[in-house]
C-alpha cells in the first residue's frame, strides 16, 4: 500500500459499514480515532510476528525473528512519554449496580455471580490515575504488563479468587440476531422502546435505573425474577462488560432469559475477554480517551499484586453464613476503600515513578497462596486447573489469547527463558460488532469455540516449581526484550521531571525522582569501572585504599536502589531496547579480591599504627575527655556522606514505607548505621521518615 493509500485509508476509518473494523470492543460510536486500518494492521504483523496464520493455542517453538517484544507498528500510549507529550488520564466508563435485595440471594448464587454483587453492594472507589498508569504498562503483543520486574498479567486465576466467577462452562457467545426491544418487553415486562434505546441493541442506564433501581415490597415471584434480570444484566454491563461510549448492551439479555442457565456460561473468561480488549484499546492510541472493561477487577488485582497505589484494606472479610456459597469472596475485603489521593494529575506522576523504582521484592506474585480456601466460596477453586488453560477467551465479537505461560511465577511455577512465543492475532482486535449488528458469532468464532471446548486438553503441563535462582537469567533476557523504564528521553529537564508550569500551582507538581535515579545508576556503573582499572594500576597503597573505599560507598548506594541483590551478585543492568545501551556489569569479587590485597600489602604498616594508636589512647587518660573533639569530627565527616546518601534512596523509601511494603534492611545497611553511630542513625532516620511522610499527601497504606 502506498503512503497516499494509506493515508486516506487511515482518515476513512470509522466511515460506513464494514464487516473488520476499528480497534474497539463491541460498541458502535466513539469519539476517540482508532488504530489504523485493517490492511495495514496486516501488514504490521507480517513485519513482526513469525506467522502469519492462524496456529493453534498450544504453547511452541517459534520465536520471534527478532529480540524485542514490542511491535514497533503499534501507536503505543506509552511512545508518547517517551517524547514528552502531555497524556489526558482515561475516563472510566462504568455504572454502579442497581440496588441489591435478598430476595436476589438465591437466583444470583445459582447464577455464579453472588461474590460480585457482594463486593458491589459498597464498591470501592475506582482510582482513575492508577489505572491509567497500568495502561501505559500493557503491552498487546503479549496481554501482559511489563513492569520494571517482569511480565504480569490478570489470570483466570485472579478473576477466580477476586470475585468468584464461574471460569468452567460455555462460551459466552451467541447470535445477535434478535429484536432487542422485544426481548427487554418479554424478560422485563417494559417496553423501552423510543429515546431509551439509542441503537437496535443499547439501552440506557437511566432508564433501566427508573424502573428496576429497587424491588418494591410483597411482590410476587414472577415480578421478582424480572428484577433478577435487570439486576443480572446492571451487573454484567455495568462492572463485567462496560464499554466506552457509557451505555448498556443488550447482547446479554438472551443468556440470562432462563434463570436457572444463567450459571452454565463462563462468566469469568468473558470478564477478562473484554479487559484485555479494553486494554488493548487503549493502549495502542495516544488520543483514546475513555476505557472500559472490568475496571474493579483489574484495580482489585493491582491493590493485590503491587504497592503502589494500595489504600488500606479490611482487617478480615470473614462473614458469617451457614451456606459455604454465601462467603463473599477475596475481592471482598476491599470494599469502602478509597483512592489514595484526591489530585489524581500528582497521583498519576507518582504512581509511573514507582512503577518506574518497583522491585521484585515489593511485588506480590502469588498473594493469593496463603489463604484458606476453606473460608471462601468454593467458586474461588473449583476450576483451578483451568487457571492456566491455552484456551482463548471468548465474549461475542472479541477473541483474545490467553497467555499464562508467559507470567508462570504468578502461579509459583519455573518461568520459561524466553517465554514460549504466541502472537496476540492483533487482526483479531479489528473485529467488532460495527456493520455486523445480526451476526451469528457461534459460526463466526466457531474455530476458537472449539479450542476453548478443549480448553482441559490445552493445559499447560510443562512446568516445574519456580526458582528464585533463575531470576537473573530472566531479568537479563526480560531487559534486552522490552522498555523496563519509561522516562522522558528529550533531555536532562525532561528526565529529571522538572516541566511543570512556573505558577502557584507548580509545588503540587510531583517531581518524578526515577530518571535522575536512573542516570545516577548508570554514572556509579561507570565510575565503579574507571576506578577498579586506576585501583589496578596504582602502585601507591594508600591511592589503592581510597579508591578501595570510594568503590565500596558506590556498592552500597547501588545495593540500597536494588541494583546490587543482597548476596552479592550483580543485579541486571538497566537496559533501554530503543537505545540499545547497557549498564556494566559489577563484579563484588574484585572488591574482595582488591581488599584482600591491600591488606596483605599493608599489613606490617597496620600493626605499626595499631601500636602507635594504643599508645595515644594511653597518653591521654591523663588529659582532658576528649568527647566534644570526637563530635566535631563527626560532624565534619560522616554526617555529610549520610546525607548525600539520604537525598539519593529517599525515593525508594518513599515507596517502601508509604505503600505498605515493610521491607528489612540489608546487612550493609546495619553496618552503615552502626559505623555512623547510633544517636546519629536514629536522628538520620527521623528526618526521612517525616520527610516522606510530608512528601505524600494519600491515605496511608498497607498491605492486606
Amino acid at each position: 500500500m502506498s503512503s497516499r493509500a494509506r493515508g486516506r485509508a487511515r482518515r476513512g476509518r470509522g466511515r460506513g459499514r464494514c464487516s473488520v473494523a476499528e480497534n474497539e470492543m463491541d460498541h458502535h460510536e466513539t469519539s476517540a480515532p482508532s488504530t489504523p486500518s485493517t490492511t495495514s494492521d496486516r501488514e504490521d504483523n507480517v513485519g513482526f510476528t513469525p506467522e502469519q496464520v492462524h496456529v493453534a493455542c498450544y504453547a511452541g517453538p517459534p520465536e520471534p525473528s527478532s529480540s524485542t517484544l514490542l511491535n514497533p507498528k503499534i501507536n503505543h500510549r506509552s511512545d508518547a512519554i517517551f517524547g514528552d507529550q502531555a497524556l489526558e488520564q482515561l475516563k472510566l466508563r462504568h455504572h454502579k449496580p442497581l440496588k441489591f435485595h435478598e430476595r436476589y440471594r438465591p437466583y444470583l448464587r445459582d447464577a455464579g455471580l453472588l461474590g460480585l454483587s457482594q463486593i458491589c453492594q459498597r464498591m470501592p472507589q475506582l482510582d482513575k490515575a492508577l489505572i491509567t498508569a497500568l495502561v501505559e504498562r500493557w503491552r498487546p503483543e503479549t496481554h501482559s504488563f511489563h513492569l520494571a520486574s517482569g511480565e504480569m498479567t490478570v489470570t483466570l486465576q485472579d478473576v477466580a479468587m477476586l470475585f468468584a466467577l464461574p471460569i468452567d462452562g460455555r462460551p459466552v457467545c451467541s447470535s445477535t440476531d434478535h429484536d432487542y426491544g422485544q426481548m427487554v418487553l418479554d424478560c422485563l415486562g417494559h417496553d423501552p422502546r423510543g429515546q431509551s434505546m439509542p441503537g437496535k441493541s443499547f439501552l440506557h442506564y437511566k432508564w433501566l435505573k427508573k424502573h428496576f433501581y429497587e424491588l418494591p415490597e410483597g411482590v410476587d415471584d414472577h415480578t421478582v425474577q424480572r428484577h433478577v434480570r435487570a439486576y443480572i444484566l446492571s451487573l454484567l454491563c455495568g462492572v463485567l462488560f462496560p464499554d466506552g461510549t457509557g451505555r448498556m448492551s443488550l447482547i446479554y439479555l438472551p443468556l440470562i432469559a432462563d434463570l436457572s442457565l444463567v450459571g452454565t456460561y463462563s462468566w469469568g473468561s468473558a470478564a477478562l475477554a473484554f479487559l484485555y480488549r479494553a486494554l488493548c484499546s487503549a493502549a495502542s492510541s495516544h488520543n483514546m480517551k475513555n476505557i472500559g472493561g472490568s475496571l474493579l477487577l483489574l484495580q482489585l488485582w493491582s491493590w493485590e499484586h503491587s504497592h503502589v497505589g494500595r489504600p488500606l484494606a479490611r482487617s478480615s472479610s470473614l462473614v458469617e453464613t451457614d451456606i459455604p456459597q454465601d462467603s463473599p469472596p477475596i475481592g471482598f475485603r476491599w470494599v469502602g476503600a478509597r483512592a489514595q489521593s484526591e489530585n489524581a494529575t500528582r497521583c498519576l506522576k507518582q504512581y509511573r515513578d514507582e512503577l518506574n523504582l518497583q522491585r521484585a521484592d515489593q511485588l506480590k506474585w502469588e498473594p493469593y497462596m496463603l489463604i484458606e480456601s476453606s473460608s471462601l466460596p468454593p467458586l474461588c477453586t473449583k476450576d483451578a486447573d483451568l487457571w492456566i488453560t491455552q484456551a482463548p477467551l471468548i465474549n461475542f465479537p472479541i477473541v483474545e489469547m490467553y497467555l499464562p505461560e508467559r507470567v508462570m511465577r504468578q502461579f509459583g511455577l519455573r518461568q520459561c527463558i524466553p517465554p514460549p512465543f504466541r502472537p496476540t492475532l492483533q487482526t483479531l482486535h479489528r473485529i467488532s460488532r460495527r456493520g455486523r449488528e445480526r451476526e451469528n458469532w457461534e459460526e463466526t468464532h466457531h474455530e476458537y469455540i472449539q479450542e476453548w471446548e478443549a480448553r482441559r486438553q490445552r493445559i499447560f503441563r510443562e512446568a516445574e516449581q519456580y526458582d528464585l535462582s533463575s531470576y537473573d537469567e530472566y531479568l537479563q533476557w526480560y531487559s534486552g526484550a522490552t522498555r523496563r523504564y519509561l522516562v522522558p528521553s528529550t533531555g536532562d529537564d525532561a528526565e529529571a521531571g522538572l516541566l511543570s508550569p512556573p505558577d502557584d500551582s507548580s509545588d503540587l507538581q510531583y517531581k518524578a525522582k526515577s530518571p535522575m535515579i536512573r542516570k545516577a545508576v548508570d554514572k556509579l556503573h561507570g565510575m565503579m569501572k574507571k576506578a577498579k582499572t586506576a585501583m589496578a594500576s596504582a602502585a601507591d597503597t594508600a591511592t589503592q585504599a581510597l579508591v578501595f573505599e570510594f568503590l565500596h560507598g558506590f556498592e552500597d548506594v547501588l545495593s540500597d536502589l536494588g541494583e546490587i541483590k543482597e548476596s552479592g551478585g550483580p543485579a541486571a543492568p538497566p537496559f533501554d531496547s530503543a537505545t540499545g545501551s547497557a549498564a556494566a556489569h559489577h563484579e563484588p569479587l574484585l572488591l574482595l579480591e582488591a581488599d584482600q590485597n591491600i591488606i596483605c600489602d599493608n599489613q606490617e604498616g597496620q600493626y605499626q599504627e595499631d601500636e602507635d594508636l594504643h599508645t595515644m589512647e594511653q597518653a591521654t587518660l591523663g588529659l582532658e575527655p576528649m568527647d566534644e573533639h570526637t563530635e566535631d569530627v563527626d560532624q565534619a565527616g560522616h554526617p555529610a556522606e549520610m546525607e548525600n546518601g539520604v537525598q539519593v534512596v529517599e525515593p525508594m523509601s518513599t515507596c517502601e514505607e508509604n505503600n505498605g511494603f515493610d521491607v528489612a534492611p540489608s546487612p550493609q545497611e546495619s553496618a552503615d548505621v552502626k559505623l555512623e553511630g547510633d544517636d546519629v542513625a536514629t536522628a538520620e532516620h527521623e528526618d526521612v521518615e517525616e520527610e516522606n511522610n510530608n512528601g505524600c499527601n494519600g491515605a496511608p497504606s498497607s498491605h492486606p
